[in-house]
């Protein structure tokens, strides 16, 4: 069945529209500001789209480790391979977000990225620089399997089928069965454990 890419990320709903009708300073950088010395805020904006499951581990380390840290945190992501755009919130290990189904990437938009932590003793530098190692790069997202190759996919059991799509709504593959109802499954990621070359007989 199809992997959903909420649930790789263990999040839950979430409606951006809803949001900023309730709070229209969501995304204001500058509406976010502390008078302890120790707390403080980093933000960063940029074009570029961030690899899923490199953002998975990434937010997993930030809310389980830093989470005691974090007071408030929002952004708006781009998500290779998917037309939604990714938003969150959140506050100390308490995390909300998805793909909103309403706020979609326009024709000819800026895929950009934009976020802001708000804590104490919070690294500057490491947040930023973990947050670029998300991106997607040709390095990290130069798949295996050309579109049409015959391979084989972990459906429970490993069954042949071709790849039909490449980045298809933040998936690797999505491939189709062979199984006479020509039914499609997904690969999450390049790895063996989802997609992998017919073994030879």
């Amino acid at each position: 069945s199809k992997v959903d890419p909420s649930d790789i990320l263990n999040i839950n709903a979430f409606d951006l529209k809803r949001v900023l009708d309730f709070d229209p300073g969501f995304m204001d950088e500058d509406a976010e500001h502390e008078h302890d010395a120790t707390v403080t805020s980093v933000a960063i904006k940029t074009a570029g789209e961030v690899n899923i499951k490199l953002l998975q581990t990434w937010i997993r380390r930030l809310v389980i480790e830093d989470g005691a840290n974090l007071y408030r945190y929002k952004g708006v992501l781009a998500v290779k391979g998917m037309d939604k755009k990714f938003v969150f919130q959140g506050v100390g290990m308490s995390f909300l977000g998805d793909f909103d189904d309403e706020v979609e990437w326009k024709e000819g938009e800026v895929r950009d990225n934009r976020f802001v932590f708000i804590g104490k003793n919070l690294k500057h530098d490491f947040y930023r620089e973990g947050f670029r190692a998300c991106f997607a790069t040709p390095e990290n997202s130069e798949l295996r399997f050309p579109i049409g190759a015959t391979v084989e996919a972990n459906v429970g059991v490993f069954q042949k089928g071709t790849v039909v799509k490449h980045w298809d709504n933040g998936n690797a593959y999505r491939i189709e069965i062979e199984d006479g109802n020509k039914s499609n499954v997904w690969a999450p990621i390049d790895h063996d454990a989802y997609i992998r070359v017919v073994a030879v007989a």
